[in-house]
Protein backbone atom coordinates (compact mmCIF):
# COMPACT_ATOMS: atom_id res chain seq x y z
CA UNK A 1 0.00 0.00 0.00
CA UNK A 2 1.05 3.31 -1.03
CA UNK A 3 -0.65 6.79 -0.04
CA UNK A 4 0.45 10.39 -0.83
CA UNK A 5 -0.43 13.97 0.17
CA UNK A 6 -1.75 16.24 -2.39
CA UNK A 7 1.10 17.81 -2.53
CA UNK A 8 3.27 14.82 -2.74
CA UNK A 9 2.29 14.36 -6.12
CA UNK A 10 4.97 14.51 -9.52
CA UNK A 11 3.91 18.75 -10.88
CA UNK A 12 3.49 18.57 -14.21
CA UNK A 13 2.50 21.31 -17.20
CA UNK A 14 1.16 20.63 -20.27
CA UNK A 15 0.44 23.48 -21.58
CA UNK A 16 -0.66 27.29 -19.87
CA UNK A 17 -4.55 25.10 -19.78
CA UNK A 18 -3.60 21.89 -18.76
CA UNK A 19 -1.87 21.20 -15.63
CA UNK A 20 -1.62 18.71 -12.43
CA UNK A 21 0.12 16.06 -10.20
CA UNK A 22 0.53 12.72 -11.05
CA UNK A 23 0.82 9.95 -8.27
CA UNK A 24 2.97 7.05 -9.62
CA UNK A 25 3.40 3.69 -7.47
CA UNK A 26 6.16 2.58 -9.58
CA UNK A 27 4.68 -0.23 -10.62
CA UNK A 28 4.05 0.44 -14.50
CA UNK A 29 1.05 -1.11 -14.19
CA UNK A 30 -1.44 2.32 -13.38
CA UNK A 31 -0.66 5.79 -12.25
CA UNK A 32 -3.43 8.63 -11.64
CA UNK A 33 -2.94 12.41 -11.88
CA UNK A 34 -5.19 15.60 -10.80
CA UNK A 35 -5.58 17.36 -13.72
CA UNK A 36 -6.86 20.65 -14.83
CA UNK A 37 -8.21 22.27 -18.18
CA UNK A 38 -8.75 25.65 -18.30
CA UNK A 39 -9.43 26.13 -22.22
CA UNK A 40 -8.77 23.80 -25.09
CA UNK A 41 -6.04 21.15 -24.80
CA UNK A 42 -4.44 20.54 -27.50
CA UNK A 43 -4.68 24.07 -28.33
CA UNK A 44 -4.40 22.45 -32.28
CA UNK A 45 -4.92 19.40 -33.51
CA UNK A 46 -5.40 15.81 -31.49
CA UNK A 47 -3.64 14.44 -28.29
CA UNK A 48 -3.72 10.48 -28.19
CA UNK A 49 -2.19 7.31 -25.86
CA UNK A 50 -0.15 4.85 -27.37
CA UNK A 51 -0.60 2.10 -25.40
CA UNK A 52 -2.73 3.55 -22.10
CA UNK A 53 -6.16 3.17 -21.71
CA UNK A 54 -7.21 6.64 -19.67
CA UNK A 55 -10.54 7.43 -17.66
CA UNK A 56 -11.30 10.62 -16.30
CA UNK A 57 -13.70 11.69 -13.60
CA UNK A 58 -14.76 15.14 -13.61
CA UNK A 59 -14.70 16.41 -10.12
CA UNK A 60 -15.54 19.99 -10.74
CA UNK A 61 -16.49 22.67 -13.09
CA UNK A 62 -18.02 21.58 -16.87
CA UNK A 63 -16.60 21.28 -20.50
CA UNK A 64 -16.51 18.64 -23.42
CA UNK A 65 -13.98 15.72 -24.53
CA UNK A 66 -14.01 15.66 -28.51
CA UNK A 67 -12.47 12.91 -30.41
CA UNK A 68 -11.13 13.54 -34.24
CA UNK A 69 -13.95 10.99 -35.79
CA UNK A 70 -16.50 13.57 -34.59
CA UNK A 71 -17.56 12.11 -31.50
CA UNK A 72 -18.68 14.99 -28.69
CA UNK A 73 -19.26 14.52 -24.76
CA UNK A 74 -20.31 17.51 -22.71
CA UNK A 75 -18.93 16.72 -19.45
CA UNK A 76 -20.10 17.97 -15.58
CA UNK A 77 -19.16 17.04 -12.08
CA UNK A 78 -19.51 13.60 -11.72
CA UNK A 79 -19.32 12.44 -15.16
CA UNK A 80 -16.92 9.31 -16.34
CA UNK A 81 -15.38 9.45 -19.35
CA UNK A 82 -13.14 6.02 -20.99
CA UNK A 83 -10.33 6.69 -23.96
CA UNK A 84 -8.78 3.78 -25.57
CA UNK A 85 -5.32 3.47 -26.68
CA UNK A 86 -4.49 5.73 -29.80
CA UNK A 87 -8.10 7.40 -30.20
CA UNK A 88 -7.10 11.01 -31.06
CA UNK A 89 -8.80 13.51 -28.56
CA UNK A 90 -8.83 17.01 -27.12
CA UNK A 91 -10.53 18.86 -23.64
CA UNK A 92 -11.92 22.29 -24.15
CA UNK A 93 -13.35 24.02 -20.27
CA UNK A 94 -13.49 24.60 -17.02
CA UNK A 95 -12.65 21.80 -14.97
CA UNK A 96 -11.28 19.54 -12.68
CA UNK A 97 -10.06 15.75 -13.38
CA UNK A 98 -8.63 12.73 -11.42
CA UNK A 99 -7.53 10.75 -14.54
CA UNK A 100 -6.04 6.85 -14.04
CA UNK A 101 -3.95 5.75 -16.52
CA UNK A 102 -3.29 1.44 -16.96
CA UNK A 103 -0.49 0.89 -17.76
CA UNK A 104 0.88 4.18 -16.01
CA UNK A 105 1.40 7.18 -18.10
CA UNK A 106 4.71 7.18 -20.30
CA UNK A 107 5.40 10.59 -22.04
CA UNK A 108 7.30 8.90 -24.43
CA UNK A 109 3.98 7.29 -25.91
CA UNK A 110 1.55 10.72 -25.52
CA UNK A 111 1.66 11.60 -28.78
CA UNK A 112 -0.03 14.42 -30.89
CA UNK A 113 -0.94 14.47 -34.37
CA UNK A 114 -2.00 18.24 -36.28
CA UNK A 115 -5.00 18.96 -38.21
CA UNK A 116 -4.18 18.75 -41.67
Amino acid sequence: MKKWSDSDGEEFRNSDVCFGREYDPGSGTIDVAKISIRGKYPETGWGYLEEAHEMAVVVRGSGFIETKDGEREELIAGDVIYVPPMQRFRWNGDMDLIVPCGPAFDPAKHKYEEDL
